[in-house]
């Protein structure tokens, strides 16, 4: 067991790629949660935006949780471990918040 050190708290897992838990020990529950709890309670939040690997038959599962979300979200299974790591650190940029002019506003 291994621990990564995040921003909000340590995360103990088997292994890590690059900062990705890999089988971590208590990734956050896949039961519907409240996202204002999940910001509240610690050993949750320590997990939003944090994609992990977990080995299951067949391959590598990716999931992440969002901070809006209820539930983590499962990105993919995948045939090996470096897919499902090239899968995390290749994902798309946040999409950028649209701006507007304060004119663009005007009925």
């Amino acid at each position: 067991m291994i621990r990564i050190n995040t921003p909000d708290g340590p995360i103990d897992a088997e292994a890590e790629i690059r900062g990705i838990p890999i089988n971590p020990l208590n990734p956050p529950t896949m039961e519907h949660v409240a996202p204002i709890r999940r910001w509240e309670n610690g050993s949750e939040r320590v997990w939003a935006r944090q994609p992990w690997i977990v080995e299951v038959s067949g391959g590598f599962q990716v999931f992440c949780i969002q901070p809006a979300q209820t539930y983590p979200t499962s990105w993919g299974v995948f045939e090996t471990l470096q897919k499902a790591a090239f899968c995390i650190l290749d994902a798309p940029e946040t999409p950028v918040q649209v701006s507007w002019l304060e004119s663009d506003l005007d009925f």
